[in-house]
């Protein structure tokens, strides 16, 4: 089937090719430009850079990478890959920008398999960072950008009858924040990178000492977790016991991210809104699709307009409940993230974003499983790669510790044969994806019930207890 594709593919590229020469040196501009971009998501980081460039200076790129060649005779035509193109309906696309410039070498964003970030220019004077990733499957990410994109269409006429003339304001629509992801081939692929954020995990660490100085690091609490975590005779109480232990000696603190973010007044209620819509309306969209493996390293904030961004999908459609240690809660909404919403809490706009959004996608219930079901017979899509997804997380222990997690990465020739061997099967994982998306969607419970059943269960002491200890319940 794959291969009927690549065939089918190069017939409709020469098709429209053949007859005009502009379009084919865009075409072989755009080719050459992925070639260089594959070339340098495999190649290897030199041994002296894998722990960063001295000074924090660009890696050079070396002479023997195609994008060097690229770089010194650079076409005019080619687009940048991971700017977002309006569709207009007179199909003019001159307003697209074009890579003018490229640096000369590359940066690395830490994690396992040291993605690297390239810097581009554009013709419309913007400056964009790419990462350059490989050993990782970003398919299943590109999929679920595009299915958050068609969630936003739903949601935010939902904002609009719930605020009224509020709602002309830029801070009050709801949205999940979505970047750009470009698989370029099964196991590499560019991404956008999102400016001005930083990760949960990252911030808690530098702020921590700062904030609560009598208190335990981060290391410390997890260490004082992993001890009764790893006793084999550990009881579900002597969890619950180290958990309310860790907490009681960790008071939440984020919301000092608002203080230090923003001085205002008014700028402080309108951002802190706006990171309770957003964390809101991810939350939902996160339940329904089943997307797991929200950990501190794979949720941004933005520093400037304090919405959230999810990062790293590969684990989505309930996926996390078949790890050796289950995800038992329907998304991330802890201690430290109800301090950033206020005295209020769950209470104030949080719990009726949830009920807005919820409703809002089970009216439109019937795009987003047609979009489902179209992905269902595509083999090159993800279910193919869902039983090895679970094996790569089971031989992954340290897989929440890093910088950056890929948790999504394929990374051996073996299970590429793998999961051809398991597409060519009656693919019984799409249908069970549909299922409980479907089932989430149509559901006889109200929007109101629903909610307060969801925040009930992700703000269970008892189950976040009971969550892999790299996933930090306890934040």
């Amino acid at each position: 089937m794959e291969q009927r594709r690549s065939e089918a593919a190069t017939q409709i590229l020469v098709g429209v090719t053949t007859n005009s020469p502009d379009l084919k040196a865009i075409v072989q501009a755009i080719d050459n430009l992925i070639n260089a971009y594959l070339d340098l998501a495999v190649s290897p980081v030199p041994e002296k850079f894998k722990n960063g460039s001295p000074g924090g200076k660009l890696i050079a790129f070396g002479s023997r990478l195609r994008i060097s060649n690229l770089i010194k005779n650079l076409p005019s035509n080619i687009p940048v890959l991971t700017a977002v193109p309006r569709i207009e309906a007179p199909r003019d696309y001159m307003c697209v920008p074009f890579i003018s410039t490229v640096s000369e070498g590359y940066s690395l964003a830490g994690g396992i398999n040291l993605p690297k970030i390239v810097r581009v220019l554009g013709t419309d004077g913007k400056r964009y960072k790419q990462l350059v990733k490989g050993k990782d499957d970003m398919r299943q990410d590109a999929i679920i950008q595009q299915l958050f994109g068609v969630i936003n269409r739903f949601v935010r006429p939902a904002s609009n009858r719930a605020q009224g003339p509020a709602a002309s304001s830029p801070m009050s629509g709801l949205q999940i924040r979505t970047y750009q992801v470009v698989p370029l081939a099964k196991r590499c692929g560019v991404l956008q990178w999102v400016e001005n954020t930083t990760p949960f995990g990252t911030w808690f660490r530098e702020k921590e000492s700062k904030y609560r100085p009598n208190s335990p690091g981060t290391s410390q609490l997890r260490a004082m977790v992993h001890a009764v975590h790893t006793n084999k005779t550990c009881t579900l109480q002597e969890r619950l016991d180290i958990f309310e232990r860790v907490t009681s000696l960790a008071p939440p603190i984020f919301r000092f991210f608002f203080y230090e973010n923003f001085y205002h007044a008014q700028s402080w209620f309108e951002h802190r809104e706006a990171y309770i819509r957003s964390a809101a309306v991810a939350s939902i969209a996160g339940w329904v699709l089943g997307i797991g493996d929200r950990h501190l390293q794979n949720i941004l904030i933005d520093k400037t307009t304090a919405e959230l961004v999810h990062i790293d999908l590969g684990i989505a459609f309930d996926l996390g409940k078949l790890l050796p240690i289950p995800e038992l809660v329907p998304f991330r909404l802890t201690r430290e993230m109800i301090d950033g919403m206020g005295l209020l809490g769950l209470n104030s706009t949080f719990r009726h974003v949830c009920e807005e959004a919820l409703e809002a996608m089970r009216q439109n219930s019937r795009v987003i499983s047609t979009i489902l079901n179209v992905l269902k017979v595509d083999p090159l899509y993800m279910w193919s790669l869902i039983p090895l997804r679970i094996h790569k997380m089971n031989r992954n222990a340290s897989m929440y510790t890093g910088e950056m997690h890929d948790g999504n990465s394929v990374a051996y020739d073996d299970e590429d044969e793998a999961a051809t061997g398991v597409a060519l099967e009656e693919n019984k994982e799409a249908g069970r994806s549909i299922l409980h998306v479907s089932q989430r969607l149509n559901a006889s419970i109200s929007a109101e019930g629903q909610v307060s059943e969801l925040i009930q269960q992700a703000t269970d002491p008892d189950l976040l207890s009971r969550m892999f200890e790299g996933w930090s319940a306890w934040y």
